[in-house]
């Protein structure tokens, strides 16, 4: 995927959830999501951190490693938190829907849900003084959980609502608890 196909997923995932869920469940085969779209936003909100560091604080010789440990704890977090989220996606579709393990599915939704969450860090990180617009992105996860729930892995009508809840919360916090940990370890460690 290149980068206008990129950003064209990723508006339609916020303007139109459902029609995007639509086209990527056409998608023949499905395509890894991580190559396509994951590690790409993620590189994307690492060199937003990074530029915005140097813009904010100046090129002195002393901001360097400051802000290279806040592009490392952006990226760890990003990273390490999709692949909770998709494992925790994977494991409430089991439990919860009594679906068979599918990791590459449960990979592809929880990175085109993830979108939002990607979105939401570049726009706070360059633009700090709107961080309440990165908690109502984070609350819209939930109607893009919910759209691509049904689309996806057609959950019953009855359970939909506590499946989104819980994924929804999975895409959320996963890259919060990890980059938690991360800037505690990098604390302890540093």
């Amino acid at each position: 995927m290149n980068y206008k196909e990129l950003f064209h997923r990723l508006f339609t995932l916020i303007a139109s959830p459902k029609k995007a869920w639509m086209e990527i469940s056409v998608e023949s085969p499905r395509r890894d999501v991580t190559g396509v779209f994951v590690y790409p936003l993620i590189a994307l909100c690492g060199l937003t951190v990074l530029l915005c560091t140097f813009v904010r604080d100046g090129l002195s010789r002393n901001i360097y490693q400051p802000a290279l440990m806040e592009m490392c704890s952006y990226c760890v977090a990003l990273f390490g938190g999709f692949f909770l989220a998709a494992w925790l996606i994977d494991m409430i579709r089991q439990k919860y829907l009594d679906h068979t393990p599918d990791m590459p599915g449960s990979q592809l939704f929880a990175g085109y849900a993830m979108g939002v969450v990607f979105l939401a860090d570049i726009l706070t990180v360059i633009f700090p003084q709107f961080f309440i617009f990165k908690w109502i992105l984070q609350f819209y996860v939930l109607y893009v959980v919910w759209e691509g729930s049904e689309v996806i892995f057609n959950v019953a009508e009855d359970k939909r609502l506590t499946f989104t809840a819980l994924t929804a919360a999975a895409v959320v916090f996963s890259p919060a608890i990890i980059r938690a940990l991360f800037n505690m370890l990098s604390t302890t460690l540093g």
